[in-house]
């Protein structure tokens, strides 16, 4: 098959990878005129205006390294001798833990640190060495070819200059500002309704760059946590480098100064488990880069059971979109590009088929991810704007002072914690007979332990260290 993939950000990399690798023709179409850097610190300052992310914390979860170590040992390889890290989290185990004991599925309990570009950087490197794979950059696609047929059968790509291209299978990996849905519409297809959530989040992140020889003070805990009127988190990256990372609620402006450096390190150095990571003499390598305008956003090709067109994939963002704070773009996206040419493979010369089981493997896979970022943006906005039920503090509590203790304590809960976090279980394990009643004991004891230091001053003291205006 003679295959384009708009789109050469991590999915439609991943997308191009998997099926060259199972014999197909692909041809990588890409708006951003983007000459490769000869080096991953060079592709730090990637132009990469199609994918305004880039600089924003990343995280690339167990489930992407388990894919790459099975699949792509050769992306894996040279992520490592180009500075990456291979995480294994059984490393860092909380020495509170009642059972230190390894199982034979921990194996899969690995992470990589890893730049976003320096992740991409790698990924069209080794794509490019493979001969079936060609990319175009700088050229825009404007719309879609069609036959006309039971199931309109998509045939080709248009581009902006009026030229365009054959394909007998066309695939949007072009992010969560894709324009796919209306190139079908403008092409008289007609799209299911899209599901819509705002995620209610301004988020802000800067990089930063250890001396040599100093190591990244990695622990056995998640140096992350919510403040209630702010979330952080820090990010490991390669090459001693890591990222902060703050969110606020979009329509609280009392925070929006955090844009700007000064004061985003004087966040930094209120907040005791990142202001540690600062205390090694880090430099910044980058302003503080803001994203706003966040969405948890599904589409689907299908209808009524029945695929609405033929010979045409959204991938990754372009087809769900998640809370970019959770770190799972890059890991669903190349998941659903393994989904992809699994789906393709299985059914050689029935595009249609192809295109259902796919769909189907995305609605069991990767929708109950979506679905739990939904759900916790709605507590969070709930709880951020002083209007939650009785059901969703509840909620928070069990989170805060049940399952984050009980982490720390039992070995099962940790370990189910840790496949759910690296996508190697859907949420639905926590809720698990044996999880759960450990969960709820933990919480149930929450009046007799002995309190958890602070994460941060509370948001009116915030805003006086600050010299802010609340303006919530």
């Amino acid at each position: 098959m003679e295959i384009g993939v708009i789109g050469a950000g991590v999915t439609g990399l991943a997308t191009a990878l998997e099926l060259s690798k199972i014999g197909h023709r692909v041809t990588i179409i890409e708006r951003d005129e983007t000459p490769m850097p000869n080096t991953c610190e060079e592709a730090f300052f990637w132009d990469r205006s199609g994918a305004p992310q880039v600089r924003h914390s990343h995280a690339l979860l167990g489930r992407l390294h388990n894919l790459l170590r099975d699949n792509h040992p050769e992306v894996l390889s040279m992520l490592l001798d180009v500075g990456a890290t291979e995480i294994c989290l059984t490393d860092h185990m909380p020495d509170t833990l009642d059972d230190h004991n390894l199982v034979e599925d921990d194996k899969n309990l690995r992470m990589l640190a890893a730049r976003r570009t320096t992740f991409e950087w790698v990924l069209r490197n080794v794509v490019m060495e493979n001969p079936d794979v060609e990319i175009q950059t700088g050229k825009g696609v404007s719309g879609l070819r069609l036959e006309q047929s039971s199931i309109p059968k998509v045939t080709g790509v248009c581009f902006e200059d009026g030229s365009g291209q054959g394909f007998d299978s066309v695939i949007a990996a072009n992010g969560r500002r894709s324009t796919a849905p209306n190139w079908l519409t403008e092409a008289g297809v007609s799209l299911p309704d899209e599901e819509v959530e705002d995620t209610g989040i301004i988020y802000y992140s800067r990089f930063y760059k250890l001396p040599e020889g100093v190591e990244l003070p990695v622990g056995d805990r998640l140096v992350a946590g919510d403040l209630g009127y702010l979330k952080y988190g820090v990010f490991w990256g390669d090459n001693n480098t890591f990222s902060i990372t703050f969110a606020t609620s979009d329509t609280d402006k009392t925070f929006w100064g955090i844009r700007d450096p000064e004061t985003f390190e004087k966040v930094v150095r209120l907040i005791p488990a990142a202001e540690e990571w600062l205390n090694l003499e880090a430099e910044a390598l980058t302003e503080v880069h803001s994203m706003a305008g966040l969405l948890n956003r599904k589409r689907t090709l299908r209808h009524n059971d029945e695929m609405i067109v033929d010979g045409f994939h959204m991938i990754g963002d372009a087809l769900i979109c998640t809370n970019p704070l959770y770190g799972r773009g890059c890991s669903t996206g190349f998941w659903q590009a393994h989904l992809l040419g699994q789906s393709i493979d299985a059914n050689i010369g029935d595009s249609v088929a192809q295109g259902e089981q796919f769909s189907l493997q995305v609605e069991k896979n990767i929708l109950p991810w979506y679905n739990a970022s939904v759900e916790s943006d709605k507590s969070s906005r709930s709880i951020a704007n002083s209007d939650s039920d009785e059901i969703s503090v509840m909620k928070r509590s069990i989170l805060k002072e049940g399952l984050i203790p009980a982490t720390q304590t039992s070995t099962e809960v940790w370990r189910a914690f840790m496949k759910m976090m690296n996508l190697l279980a859907d949420p639905s394990i926590l809720s698990e007979p044996e999880i759960s009643a450990t969960i709820m004991r933990v919480w149930a004891e929450r009046d007799r332990r002995k309190p958890e230091p602070s994460l941060g001053p509370p948001r009116e003291e915030m805003i006086k260290l600050l010299g802010l205006v609340s303006n919530g």
